[in-house]
This record gives structure tokens, C-alpha cells and sequence, in this order.
């Protein structure tokens, strides 16, 4: 069975656990991975797109070939106002605050079109960066009129 990267299972380990919460507590929010499906317009707002954006390998000690990899997630939240999109970012870093359950992924055997999940950890905050509203003015996109970016640097428990 062949298993993801552990960068690739903390993207969909952050996604299927806001998706999960999302799902749970409000009504109507689509979720997804990529811009091209946020700015798709057959996908209605509001939309909640979380993203790896990055990954940051530093030595774990002086000397050693281990890593310890912290990964920028980039969650981007679009709304139909303003009200709506600080209800739905203050939701979001409440969820991210207490951390989430790290699933490692595989292909299911002999069927690619599924994938399994196994819980293997937990996934951290180490440092919040941003929690910004994007401002793109009047003329902007009707998806991008109501933004809000938030941004954090997580690490998988060992």
C-alpha cells in the first residue's frame, strides 16, 4: 500500500479536520485544497481553502541529520460580509488553537480511487503568523470582497 508524505498527510490531515468541524457546526461551507476550485463558480461562498504553503526543515540538534519539519498552513476564508467572515476566522483559529489528530494516508490496496486514513499523532501550532483581512477594494472579485487569511506554522508530534 503506498503511504503519503508526511507533508502531504498534514495538509489533508488539517483539511479533513476542519472539514469535519465545519460540517459539524456550521451549514453551507464548502471546503476546500486549491484555489482553483475557491474561484470556481460553481462553488458557492462561503468557502474555507486550506493550503500547505510551505516546509521549513531545520536540524533537530547541533550535529545530527535528523529534521524537525514545520509546515506553513495557509487557511483562506471567503464570505458574502464582513460579519460573516470574522464569525467564520474567529471559528477557525478556535479550532486550530487545541490541535488535531495526524492521519498518516494511503492508497486503499488495489484501488487507487480510495484513500485511508490511521491516526498517527497530533498536529501543533508553534506560531501563529497572520489572521489578516484581505482588502482588494471595490472592484475585486466577488469571492475576494469579504477574505480573511490566516496563517500558522504547525508541527507533527513525535
Amino acid at each position: 500500500m503506498p503511504y503519503f508524505t508526511q507533508s502531504r498527510n498534514i495538509e489533508l490531515s488539517t483539511l479533513a479536520f476542519l472539514e469535519t468541524n465545519l460540517n459539524t457546526d456550521w451549514s453551507g461551507i464548502t471546503t476546500v485544497k486549491t484555489f482553483k476550485k475557491a474561484y470556481d463558480t460553481s462553488t458557492p461562498i462561503p468557502i474555507v481553502c486550506c493550503r500547505l504553503a510551505d516546509t521549513n526543515n531545520a536540524r533537530l540538534e547541533l550535529g545530527a541529520t535528523t529534521l524537525e519539519n514545520r509546515y506553513l498552513i495557509i487557511v483562506d476564508i471567503f464570505t458574502s460580509s464582513d460579519a460573516q467572515r470574522v464569525d467564520l476566522s474567529d471559528y477557525v483559529v478556535d479550532k486550530l488553537r487545541l490541535g488535531w489528530i495526524y492521519n498518516t494516508y494511503a492508497h486503499a490496496s488495489g484501488n487507487k480511487s480510495v484513500i485511508e486514513a490511521t491516526p498517527a499523532g497530533r498536529v501543533f501550532v508553534t506560531n501563529w503568523i497572520a489572521n489578516t483581512k484581505i482588502d482588494l477594494g471595490e472592484g475585486a472579485d466577488p469571492k475576494d470582497r469579504y477574505r480573511q487569511t490566516i496563517s500558522v506554522l504547525v508541527r507533527k508530534s513525535s
